[in-house]
């Protein structure tokens, strides 16, 4: 006979009346909530033997090492535990790697951490009384071209009770189509009608995050400035998320990092030597009313798309004129 798991003895009993303590008995649950937050989100481990190895393509600023979360919370009582115990795993950036193994930390492993996700996100529904589905926090993926042009984003978007608030898609300088030959950037758009066919109605805000060189800062300059024109995104229930067509609300960002990975030195790509220095910017796509609240506006092909009731994605989006190309010698 199967033993029954420790998590499921812990919430079949019912929590001890608190009335005596503050947290419980004086705080209002929406600032209990926020006290929870803050001690289980979580963080890069600290630990020096934990660390990424620095010559490696995935690490960068905010991912040098793996994520943790500190638990100790959920072990002081049954009533903290009742209320919080998903928490962790809500609040954890869940965070995927679209691309071939070595582009990836080595603890990541594409189809048993998808596999694991799915499990986890049955039982945190299984488990709650109300039986919603809970939103997660964020979803960041990173991408190479070929895997997102493959629909390996609108598979992960598919994971049964998947449903992140913010979604991250960030396009890396080795990600790009032939960037080992130095080629412009190129960005196709084939891959978005398979995404807003699965992507739910839980996302606030898509962000894509744009890195090259330094030295190819006007070519992702010019990416973001035609997806801020062209591009926009429809949710599974009609709503549309825009960029600001004014570029008011995009962030610009750099960082420096080695210049060898794979046992290779990239000399032609160095700003000094054993460095490379990045340029990243980040659109984001909103609600149009949130675009409009900071002051920003949307393209008239947005607004056309969030009054059409065709639900045909292939027909709602011309990826030919969406596609992005800059031409050879730009910003090189």
């Amino acid at each position: 006979m199967a033993k029954t798991p420790l998590h499921t003895q812990i919430l079949s009993v019912p929590a001890a009346r608190q009335d005596e303590s503050p947290l419980f008995g004086v705080l209002p649950a929406e600032i209990r909530s926020s006290i929870f937050a803050l001690a289980l989100t979580d963080y890069p481990d600290p630990t020096p033997d934990n660390r990424y190895a620095a010559e490696t393509c995935y690490t960068r600023p905010h991912y040098f090492a793996p994520r943790k979360s500190d638990t100790a919370l959920l072990r002081t009582c049954r009533a903290a535990y009742a209320e919080c115990w998903f928490l962790p795993f809500m609040l954890h950036e869940q965070t995927h790697w679209l691309t071939a193994q070595d582009r990836a930390p080595p603890e990541y492993r594409a189809n048993v951490t998808q596999a694991a996700l799915c499990s986890r996100l049955q039982l945190i529904k299984d488990q709650r009384e109300d039986g919603e589905v809970v939103e997660i926090e964020g979803l960041r993926v990173f991408a190479q071209m070929y895997r997102l042009e493959g629909a390996a984003l609108a598979s992960l978007l598919r994971t049964p009770h998947l449903r992140p608030r913010r979604l991250t898609l960030t396009i890396r300088h080795t990600d790009w189509w032939h960037w080992e030959s130095d080629e412009p950037l190129r960005f196709e758009a084939k891959w978005i009608p398979s995404v807003c066919e699965a992507l739910p109605d839980s996302v606030r805000e898509f962000c894509i995050e744009l890195e090259s060189l330094e030295c190819k800062k006007d070519q992702v300059d010019f990416v973001a400035k035609e997806m801020r024109e062209k591009w926009f995104f429809k949710r599974t229930d009609g709503a549309v998320l825009c960029p600001d067509v004014t570029g008011a609300n995009v962030e610009v960002s750099r960082w420096s990092g080695t210049s060898r990975w794979n046992n290779r030195t990239w000399t032609r790509d160095e700003t000094a030597p054993g460095r490379i220095d990045y340029y990243v910017v980040s659109v984001p796509f909103r609600l149009q009313y949130a675009v409009e609240r900071k002051g920003g506006g949307v393209s008239d092909d947005a607004i056309r798309a969030a009054g059409s009731n065709d639900w045909d994605m292939r027909r709602v989006f011309d990826v030919r004129k969406m596609k992005i190309e800059c031409i050879p010698g730009q910003g090189r």
